[in-house]
């Protein structure tokens, strides 16, 4: 039965750049659901927020379709800052998955605030902080909803969290 990771972290702590070094790392059975990359598709840019019902839908049902392999490692890369988007929101995926893992990035918000600027698409400052301000650690029972969790507090972080999976 596949694996579902699920990431947490705000814009510009490395997600997405976890996921890309995960599947280099793991290979072709790792299959990453990107809400920036569902917007891309849907709506030809990361930051068009015109179609989110379409997007949450496919982010929610995709994994569905990719745990049909039983080797598979589902990654769920959105910011998903909060319990209600950690524990909540994946509920309806517990029966698809053997295993279910939490990877939180507690990056320092200056490097958080620095790899933003570095990306494509760049969040604005104001909705980052907003983000930030908002940004929650896992308690004690998003801890036990999860089968492993995992804190990257640093980028060196990396590699033993990807060993770990």
């Amino acid at each position: 039965m596949a694996k579902l990771i699920v990431l947490s972290g705000v814009p510009g702590s490395g997600k997405s750049y976890f996921s890309k070094l995960l599947k280099k790392a793991k290979g072709s059975h790792v299959f990453i659901v990107s809400s920036d990359e569902l917007r891309n598709m849907v709506g030809g840019s990361p930051q068009n927020f015109d179609f989110e019902r379409i997007v949450w839908t496919m982010f929610y049902e995709l994994p569905k379709l990719y745990s049909i392999d039983s080797d598979a490692l589902v990654v769920l890369d959105a910011t998903q800052i909060t319990k209600n988007y950690r524990t909540d929101a994946v509920k309806c995926l517990r029966p698809f998955f053997r295993n279910i893992d939490l990877v939180v990035f507690q990056i320092d918000k200056a490097l958080v605030d620095f790899q933003n600027l570095q990306r494509e698409w760049a969040v604005p400052q104001d909705v980052l902080d907003k983000f930030c301000a908002d940004f929650t650690l896992p308690d004690d029972e998003e801890i036990a909803f999860f089968d492993q969790t995992f804190f990257i507090k640093q980028t060196t972080d990396f590699a033993s969290v990807i060993d770990a999976l």
